[in-house]
């Protein structure tokens, strides 16, 4: 199960979006876009997770202790707090469908035949994350704390941000021309990351700077993520549909 809960929350994170169907990309820039423009504007402006998207095809590699996986996914967003993803081997053979809304999640295991369900603290308490850190891995900046303009200051073209979100201590390393995070990294109690988030390949649609490539990197585990957006919908006008697997074994999340 820790396995099928990991692989879905990275799907979720892994989460870009655009206007239609991406036919190749091209670098951001930021020059025209940001004239007028304070960098705490163009740091909370570009968020993506304002608006309903659809990804139709994200490819992942998984490296860890028990080897190398790969397959590709899709993921649905309804604002505010609606997840439907879906992770299909290489083959495009479904394996696991994930649907998350407000504080309940309930997993598809099709392999096993299993249907899990319970609240999103399953994975807080697990996994020291929670549902409210999604958009940080996207690249999005989520802060409890309004940003001060005053007290940003570049340092060779990087700007360092401390941020909370619900009790989570966040790490944002952002680059001051673009306004978009580079690296982010979720805190426990102690000060210990949680994970690591890379982000690169950076291209821009409608004035919104995205990555094109996140890696996310988790040490107790000795896993590491690579996510490679390929196919984009936003502004989407789709719904979202979950439904149990017929005969599937519950199983609640404690």
């Amino acid at each position: 199960m820790r396995k099928i809960v990991l692989i879905s929350m990275v799907f979720i994170l892994a989460t870009s979006c655009a206007v239609s169907r991406m036919k190749g990309r091209t670098k951001a820039s930021t020059d025209q876009a940001s004239v007028g423009v304070s960098l705490a504007q163009r740091i909370t402006n570009q968020n993506l997770t304002v608006r309903n998207f659809f990804v139709e095809r994200a490819e992942f590699k998984i490296k860890s202790l028990e080897g190398e996986k790969s397959g590709i996914g899709t993921i649905k967003f309804l604002t505010p707090d609606k997840f439907l993803v879906s992770l299909k081997s290489n083959a495009g053979i479904e394996v696991a469908r994930i649907y998350i809304s407000g504080d309940s999640i309930f997993v598809n295991d099709r392999f096993n035949k299993k249907l899990y369900y319970g609240s999103t603290s399953y994975l807080k308490e697990k996994y020291g994350l929670t549902t409210f850190l999604l958009p940080v891995a996207l690249g999005d900046y989520v802060n409890d704390e309004k940003l001060d303009s005053t007290s940003l200051k570049c340092i060779a073209g990087k700007l360092n941000v401390e941020g909370t979100v619900k009790d989570v201590n966040i790490n944002y390393l952002i680059d001051c021309e673009s306004g978009k995070s580079i690296r982010t990294s979720p805190e426990d109690e102690i000060g210990k990351n949680l994970v690591e988030i890379d982000y690169s390949d950076f291209f821009k649609i409608n004035n919104i700077t995205i990555p094109g490539k996140i890696e996310i990197k988790e040490e107790q585990s000795n896993t590491k993520i690579e996510i490679v957006i390929k196919k984009i919908i936003t502004p989407w006008e789709g719904t979202i549909e979950f439904i149990p697997g017929k005969q599937f074994k519950k199983i609640r999340l404690l």
